[in-house]
């Protein structure tokens, strides 16, 4: 099976630390940001995966050569232009094309998810996507329907919608995609996979996965950063 991580961001909000290094390559009591991630989808029997990079994408690359690390590891090259969540995907699919569905995964997410059970979900259903979501403070969320189909988007800050209303969740950064996507990706280079989500939600069943009741941390910023390491060091005694 094959999985995508999306390791290319600026890290801006870890600043000063990623003036130095990606934010991939950020260490979490010794292990890095990208290495966690590549450990989470190899307990899913994940035995390929693709890494985008761009900011300092020779130290991750440089990383990726001098570590075996069990899997199949190719680069998905966007050092001359960043292209967003989807625009990402898209330029890596002679990567992940085929017949058989693919795990993207933010390198800044850490989680207890329990991915086999999105593929299970996959399995009883026709969904296009699956996307990990769950009840968080934040004020972008996903709109669902009682059967759990994508339907809308709203910021509560500035009260922009897009599509309908619903049962409202934050989007958790992970998410399990089928090849058929592809084809519905637009011409331009880069673009939000959640825009695209939300532009085929009539034609396409998009599936949100409740995980509210797990662990879940973005390290997105130095605040965050320590907290996750002192939550890691209490769970692991």
């Amino acid at each position: 099976m094959k999985g995508m991580i999306l390791a290319a961001g600026m890290g801006t909000r870890l600043k000063p630390v990623t003036d130095i290094m990606p934010k991939a390559l950020v260490e979490i009591n010794g292990i890095t940001m990208l290495e966690r991630a590549i450990r989470k989808l190899k307990r899913t029997d994940i035995d390929e995966i693709v890494v985008n990079v761009h900011h300092f994408a020779a130290q991750v690359v440089a990383f990726l050569k001098k570590r075996d690390l069990g899997v199949k590891i190719h680069i998905s090259d966007e050092r001359k232009k960043l292209l967003g969540t989807g625009g990402a995907v898209k330029h890596a699919r002679p990567y992940l094309d085929g017949t058989e569905p693919f795990f993207v995964y933010n390198v800044d997410v850490i989680s207890n998810i329990n991915l086999l059970d999105m593929l299970y979900l996959d399995q009883m259903s026709s969904a296009a996507a699956i996307l990990a979501v769950r009840k968080r403070d934040t004020a972008r969320q996903l709109c669902f329907s009682d059967d759990h189909h994508l339907r809308g988007w709203k910021d509560l800050e500035t009260g922009e919608q897009k599509g309908e209303d619903g049962h409202c969740y934050a989007f958790s950064g992970i998410q399990l995609l089928h090849p058929v996507l592809f084809d519905k990706m637009p011409d331009e280079d880069t673009f939000s996979i959640i825009d695209l989500y939300l532009q085929i939600a009539e034609e396409e069943i998009i599936l949100g996965y409740d995980h509210s009741e797990g662990t879940w941390m973005d390290i997105g910023t130095p605040e965050r950063l320590k907290k996750a390491s002192a939550a890691l060091k209490r769970e692991n005694g």
